[in-house]
């Protein structure tokens, strides 16, 4: 078993591990960090177009069968609504496995930042066509802006506003195909801006931001894909490859994106019935395909971490000295090993919130308070005034109210539901009594993360880009002036230095200042305690060994979905 950091496992841990089977030979924090320093920064089974055959399709599984496809809106940002949409829609940036960029030409020809940091201009491919003929002009750009930035007549509810808000004005160039953004104030992380871009009648609608891009409707679609069809009964999203693409056609007839429970995934993948997943941690997946014929196993850095919620805008969680207490008595390491020990993935108790280990930068900001100390977390419980009276198994204060908190899980996956009853033991060792909630995994954010109905769950943050900037959104905030608005802020809360800090790297071009800031802004989140970040996720997909330009993809965010193809047999 692979052993990071000192570790003190709760016995109920010790029963998951044991469980879980663990074959892995033990190894030192110095050599779990050291090859998670060596992971490659992609891994995607790479192949030449022309070595691949043109045709056939691609069964992709996905964790969840959504309603929402308008990733502006908040119930629409999540991972899986992009990997459908990413094969539908424009966006202006390919970014590289270090993290250079370049114009997606099949959009943009061209753009550059003025020396002052100011204006970015753009010229648009006026070949990029919406799937009703009508091209995709600097006007949906300009709608974009609008709606996020709240200057759209109606009510809409928007994911946040990132690097938006300091946009001062969308002037058009000399034709509908070119355009400035002017800032306020210079913005170092413009090219991941309009990573996803829809129609300007979709963004400048209340009804058709709200209800244009659900199950069901017929999209509108500007990409080597097109024409979603949705099987809400078997829970399948097809899309076929766009005749009228103008850049270079996609190799695959179509894609289809199913619905696959995560803990089902790799039964499905041994059964032939899917050709690809993301593994994960799924320990008894990996059992069961570890050294299948046929297969590919990717091991590369990715772009995500795991992490415990906190929901600091609960009445109850609203005193910092409890939150600090959760992440004292919670033992992160113990976590870590539990998920990543039978997959074979090292183990080193570190992670950043803003930061991947490939990154410039990197490193552990936890510091005294994401160390397990159980004794310090019932000091921190007494000077909040929840005291374990003798004989008690659970803290009360002055008014008698037990402290007991809600840990939402999805009964989709196992890991999620170890790790809300480990959390629930470890707790309950400092006099937290905890309330396991197992719900469907397609309701998880729907009906209890985005409400703000938990005050724990565990669950994944990945980025689409890069740049940490574009977190701001999930960690800043409020958005109006009531401070009602959190946007992607799961957690409701976050403070003026967080938004300052945030605000500061944005303008930020130095790398090493830029680094220093980003740090800053993670020991930040530790002291306020938004998250209790358990492990960065490991890069590790599962898929057919003759399917290729699919996988691991890092710091670029997205695939190019027109190369993802079959090998010419």
């Amino acid at each position: 078993m692979r052993i990071g950091k000192a570790r003190y496992l709760a016995p109920v841990a010790a029963l998951v591990v044991a469980a879980s089977a663990c074959s892995n030979d033990e190894q030192s924090p110095d050599e779990a960090s050291e090859e998670v320093a060596s992971l490659e920064a992609t891994d995607l089974n790479p192949a030449a177009r022309e070595d691949l055959q043109e045709g056939g399709q691609f069964i992709w599984a996905l964790s969840e069968y959504e309603d929402q496809y308008n990733m502006v809106h908040i119930q629409g940002n999540k991972g899986d609504v992009r990997r459908v949409m990413a094969a539908l829609m424009p966006s202006i940036t390919r970014f590289q496995p270090d993290g250079t960029y370049e114009p997606r030409e099949e959009f943009v020809l061209d753009y550059g930042v003025s020396d002052d940091g100011l204006t970015v201009d753009f010229t648009l491919n006026p070949e990029a066509t919406w799937s009703t003929g009508e091209p995709v002009t600097w006007e949906d750009y300009a709608a974009m802006v609008d709606v996020i930035k709240g200057e759209t007549d109606g009510e809409f509810e928007i994911r946040g506003d990132d690097g938006y808000k300091y946009i001062e004005e969308v002037v058009e160039g000399e034709d509908e195909f070119s355009f400035s953004l002017e800032f306020s104030q210079p913005y170092a992380d413009w090219p991941a801006l309009f990573d996803i871009v829809y129609p300007k009648e979709y963004m400048e609608d209340e009804e058709l931001f709200a209800d244009g891009y659900t199950e069901g409707e017929e999209f509108v679609t500007a990409g080597p894909f097109a024409d979603p069809q949705f099987d809400e009964v078997t829970q399948r999203i097809t899309v076929t490859r766009n005749e009228d693409w103008w850049g270079d056609l996609a190799l695959l007839d179509e894609i289809i994106f199913v619905n696959v429970a995560i803990d089902g995934q790799a039964t499905a993948f041994n059964n032939g019935e899917i050709d690809g997943f993301y593994l994960g941690y799924d320990a008894a997946g990996y059992q069961l395909l570890e050294g299948k014929e046929g297969s590919y196993f990717t091991r590369a850095v990715n772009n995500g971490h795991r992490f415990v919620s906190v929901n600091a805008g609960s009445e109850i969680l609203q005193d910092k000295n409890v939150r600090h207490a959760l992440s004292m008595g919670i033992n992160r390491d113990t976590l870590a090993e539990v998920a990543l020990s039978p997959v074979d993935w090292p183990i080193t108790g570190d992670v950043n919130r803003l930061l991947r280990s490939s990154q410039h930068g990197y490193q552990d900001n936890s510091g005294d308070i994401g160390d397990y100390n159980p004794e310090r977390a019932g000091e921190l419980l007494d000077e909040a005034g929840w005291t374990l009276e003798e004989g008690a198994d659970f803290r009360t204060n002055a008014d008698g109210d037990t402290l007991t908190l809600s840990y939402v899980a999805s009964d989709d996956m196992q890991l999620a539901k170890d790790e809300a009853d480990i959390t629930r033991e470890m707790l309950a060792e400092i006099g937290i009594e905890v309330d396991v909630q197992h719900v469907p995994g397609n309701a998880l954010f729907s009906d209890y993360i985005v409400p703000g109905n938990y005050e724990l769950a565990a669950f994944v943050l990945t980025g689409s880009n890069p740049y940490p900037t574009d977190s701001a959104g999930n960690y800043g905030g409020p958005y109006n002036d009531e401070g009602t608005d959190w946007g992607n802020n799961t957690s409701f809360h976050s403070t003026e230095e967080i938004n300052d800090l945030f605000e500061e790297l944005s303008q930020e071009t130095d790398p090493d200042r830029y680094a220093e800031i980003a740090n800053q802004i993670d020991a930040a989140l530790w002291e306020e305690v938004l998250t209790i970040p358990m492990f960065e996720r490991p890069g590790q997909y599962v898929l057919k060994d003759n399917l290729h330009n699919w996988g691991e993809y890092g710091l670029t965010g997205d695939y190019v979905y027109e190369n993802i193809g079959w090998a010419a047999e």
